[in-house]
């Protein structure tokens, strides 16, 4: 278990606020000698950007203030958790109480949260193979029926950290839910609600309960627990459990100590910083009326080189072709397996449907690194065209899964699978 009280104190928190501390001692050593202002007469703006960073950095406290308040009610802090919902929880509850603050987070836990948080369920093997069950939790708690699944939902969390951890559920005894340097596992996080929704529940209840009591519902001692707040507290619960089987995935282990940079260094990474903060002012999106190829219908090698939308393009080729490996390799992945395992794992989920034939309809360039490529794909049953509509998000990255600018010459477009979602898990087309 992790010895660090606060989340705050988890290594990469700690490592930028050990950071910001240099850069302070940095500013007073360039305001103590005016020779260095001749030498490097830039540093002012960046002295003052750093300002507004730091400002900025106070998001790092937010996890710590969130299980404060909550982590005893049922909700904890988690990596793919909405910073912006849990800030205004925290308002919410410090203001207005926590049954206010609780009905929040529990309407957060809307359509969009769910199909975002089942969609990062590919990042991670054991949670990919329980995708449909997913979608029926998702059906069910969509339209109120909470009282189907919460159950399959407790089920579904307790068998996932027991695949994860090759050893018990998330409900034994001797559970370990914790991991390096990791918010959701930190132990305040998920092993807490261990502890919490464990809870002995020895008489049956008629009353309603707010806290997923894994023992009183499965048991049948609980008569009352199908409400939306219990659903919601089940939820979170499980997307907190992935970022934890991610982190163990990308083995969150301690690391060797870092080696300390020297001023040059820290100078060299600041040019840097400012060549990358120019490219990023001089991008700009474009604007679909002024790209005068689409729709496209024609072959991928026919649209510009380099672009998302020949990615994408290259993309459905090779799928239309079953070329599983090349699929593989335009994947965006978060866990270092090997490509023949990638391979397998494309050919199992883009197996079952294939098209015939594609269009692109239009692009959204919605940041310097990301597009969504809107497409229409062609499938056919019975002799008879099946339409599909994809929004293809594809994410410019280095060798190292980093986000780069897209003027920058050394990335590559990655695909993100999770935009076929509503294609490769359906029963029928």
């Amino acid at each position: 278990m992790s010895k660090s009280k606060k989340i705050i104190d988890n290594p990469t928190s700690a490592e930028l606020i050990k950071q910001f501390e240099a850069f302070e001692s940095l500013e007073a050593l360039y305001k103590a000698f005016p020779i260095a202002r001749s030498l490097f007469p830039g540093m002012e703006q960046a002295f003052t950007e750093f300002k507004k960073i730091k400002e900025q950095a106070e998001i790092l406290k937010v996890p710590d203030r969130f299980n404060e308040r909550f982590a005893n009610l049922g909700f904890i802090a988690y990596e793919s958790m909405n910073i912006e919902v849990m800030q205004e929880a925290i308002k919410i509850y410090d203001t207005d109480g926590k049954d206010a603050a609780e009905q929040y987070l529990a309407d957060s836990y809307d359509a969009d949260c769910l199909e975002w948080g089942i969609r990062w369920f590919n990042s991670s093997p054991e949670f990919r193979r329980r995708i449909r069950l997913a979608e029926l939790a998702r059906v069910d708690y969509l339209a109120g029926r909470h009282h189907a699944c919460i159950p399959l939902l407790l089920s579904m969390l307790d068998g996932l950290v027991n695949d994860v951890s090759n050893h018990v559920g998330f409900f034994a005894e001797s559970t370990d839910v914790t991991a390096w340097d990791c918010i959701a596992a930190h132990e305040s996080g998920l092993q807490s609600l261990v502890l919490l929704m464990t809870k002995g529940r020895n008489k049956t209840n008629d009353e309603s309960i707010s806290i997923p009591f894994r023992h009183g519902i499965l048991h049948g001692r609980e008569l009352a627990f199908d409400n939306k707040l219990v659903a919601a507290k089940v939820w979170a619960a499980l997307f907190a459990a992935r970022d934890w089987a991610v982190a163990l995935a990308d083995s969150k282990k301690i690391p060797k100590p870092k080696e300390e940079k020297s001023w040059s260094e820290i100078f060299a990474q600041l040019a840097e910083n400012n060549r990358q903060k120019k490219l990023l002012e001089e991008w700009k999106p474009r604007n679909n009326h002024e790209i005068p190829y689409l729709p496209h219908t024609g072959e991928a090698s026919h649209l510009p080189s380099g672009t998302p939308e020949r990615a994408v393009a290259e993309f459905i080729e090779n799928w239309i072709a079953k070329r599983y490996g090349l699929i593989a390799k335009s994947l965006l992945y978060f866990t270092d397996d090997s490509i023949g395992k990638k391979s397998g794992r494309a050919r199992e989920d883009f197996g079952s449907w294939v098209p015939i034939s594609f269009k692109v309809l239009s692009i959204e360039d919605q940041a310097a690194a990301v597009s969504h490529v809107e497409v229409e794909l062609t499938f056919e049953r019975e002799n008879e065209p099946i339409f599909k509509h994809a929004s293809v998000r594809a994410i410019y990255q280095d060798t190292e899964n980093n986000a780069l600018i897209r003027t920058e010459s050394d990335g590559v477009w990655n695909i993100v699978q999770n935009s076929f979602t509503d294609i490769l898990y359906a029963s029928r087309l």
